[in-house]
């Protein structure tokens, strides 16, 4: 992989994606059990409008309480991105640099001094999303990367490079063509 030098900035829209791409992982199983329970719901209302058979409230008070559940779910982490929006010092909208080559990846945020510099193999874990890039150079410490900010070329061979460094500590939902 040939060297990728590029500058950029983070924007709301990112890091509301990075978010919920978040919770979705910390909360997989319980998220999949609501909507199986929400569309299930749904069918047998729609049945036994149809005289399918007669209505259990029951299976309507559980999926409303899976809704409720959700729906809290979700608002909580509007709060949380907005609550970091108010935060001083954060980082939307600062200028990020970031060098990545098949060893090692180095992001910069001058504004703020910060500089950090992994081995690219000692990366905690990196997600491909559609549009940006999850770096984790440690448990704590992320990095986004949107994509807007590669070409098709190094996008394409920065998944590759992820991918065959990493092994199953990269996840990404495109396949290497």
């Amino acid at each position: 992989m040939e060297k990728i030098q590029t500058e950029y900035t983070v924007t709301v829209s990112d890091f509301r994606q990075a978010s919920y791409y978040g919770l979705f992982l910390r909360h997989r199983r319980p998220l999949q059990i609501m909507f199986a329970v929400l569309l299930a719901a749904a069918l047998y209302g729609i049945g036994s409008s149809l005289g399918l058979g007669t209505p259990n409230p029951l299976v309507f008070l559980i999926a409303a309480a899976y809704l409720v559940w959700g729906l809290l779910l979700f608002a909580g982490t509007e709060r949380d991105i907005r609550q970091y929006l108010r935060t001083p010092g954060n980082f939307i909208g600062c200028t990020y640099r970031a060098t990545l080559e098949s060893h090692r990846v180095q992001f910069e945020i001058p504004e703020w001094n910060i500089k950090a510099v992994q081995q690219t193999g000692n990366l905690t874990c990196v997600f491909e999303l559609s549009h940006l890039f999850l770096i984790y150079t440690s448990a704590q410490d992320l990095y986004l990367l949107p994509c807007r900010a590669l070409s098709d070329t190094q996008r394409a061979a920065l998944r590759e490079n992820f991918r065959r460094r990493l092994g199953k500590n990269f996840g990404s939902r495109f396949r290497t063509t």
